[in-house]
């Protein structure tokens, strides 16, 4: 009976690797298109040039903002992962040291 609890823990701990993993790729795609939008609409009112020019500067201003906030969620989101991987990385090492 305990060899079958090990092994339903191994599964377990296989499939939740796989989803981080798969969490991270996520993450660093959704990151790089992201910026690539906020930083072409920041240029694109930058390059506007309409009836209020004040306008462009604060919502260049808000996008560089809501752009800072998605990085560093991004960043703090990608250290959740790694750590997490790390983590089930040495359960499932430990699992396979056992006799």
């Amino acid at each position: 009976m305990n060899t079958n609890v090990d092994s339903e823990e191994h599964v377990f701990i296989r499939k939740t690797l796989a989803a981080v993993e798969k969490a991270e790729r996520f993450e660093r795609i959704k990151q790089v298109v992201v910026t690539v939008l906020a930083f072409g609409a920041a240029f694109w009112l930058l390059g506007s040039k309409g009836p209020s020019s004040e306008l462009n500067i604060e919502c260049t201003i808000l996008i560089m903002v809501g752009m800072m906030l998605a990085v560093c969620t991004t960043k703090i989101l990608s250290s959740i992962n790694r750590n997490t991987k790390a983590v089930l990385q040495a359960i499932a090492a430990m699992q396979e040291k056992r006799p």
